[in-house]
């Protein structure tokens, strides 16, 4: 007797992701995975058992990741968010929200940062706004790469958003202590860097934690 199981972690798929980083029952594990149900399972020889858990526990540490800025799912198209200058505060409070449990929403933190594709042509395209009534349930088929790729991604997009604000306010900060220097005065409504980018610094620390692991091909 054998389970067929996924030899790599792109023939994983996020929603069994989930199910795996979530459960604390091997058998619900290898149940997400293999299509048995938990009480076919306990059926089955323990040995059998004890190396598909292994072998489970093992593809988790073989993380992958790719970054698609268009994907197909469930045959719509959807793109990753193009233009960073245009998430909204409501993106941004769901997100952090999300990211407060990250397995259990991890298809919500797909839905908002993937948007179904309403123009294309080459590699432009635009997406639907954001209503927080998107289906994210399709992305539990997403393949487990690509979710890795996503998040890092937008990891690695929101550092550098992050180290351009600081770059920006720094230049407002110093323009106003030199405009006193001038005996122009020096108000208090001069933004601080720390304040601005304490949620991006956050929200940073939360996708390396998830991710920590993650290596691209």
């Amino acid at each position: 007797m054998e389970l067929k199981l996924p030899h790599r972690w792109s023939d994983l798929s996020l929603g069994e992701l989930q199910v795996m980083m979530t459960a604390d029952n091997p058998l619900e594990k290898i149940s997400i995975c293999s299509g048995y149900s938990v009480e076919k399972l306990r059926a089955m020889p323990q040995k059998l058992i004890e190396a598909a858990s292994a072998h489970l526990d093992n593809l988790l540490t073989q993380e992958t990741a790719r970054h698609e800025k268009v994907v197909e799912m469930d045959g719509k198209r959807f793109g990753f968010i193009p233009n960073w200058d245009e998430f909204t505060a409501g993106e941004w409070i769901d997100m952090e929200n999300h990211l407060e449990d990250f397995w259990a929403n991890a298809h919500k933190i797909t839905a908002l940062l993937y948007r179904q594709v309403t123009y294309e042509l080459g590699d432009k395209y635009e997406i639907k706004k954001y209503t927080a009534k998107e289906d994210a349930s399709v992305f539990e088929e997403m393949p487990a790469d690509l979710v890795s790729g996503m998040l890092l991604f937008f990891w690695t997009s929101r550092n550098q958003l992050l180290h351009d604000m600081q770059l920006s306010l720094l230049e407002v900060a110093d323009k106003a202590i030199q405009s006193a220097k001038n005996g122009d005065g020096i108000t208090s409504s001069i933004p601080s860097p720390g304040k601005t980018s304490s949620r991006w610094t956050r929200l940073r620390n939360s996708l390396f934690k998830s991710y920590s692991n993650t290596s691209a091909i």
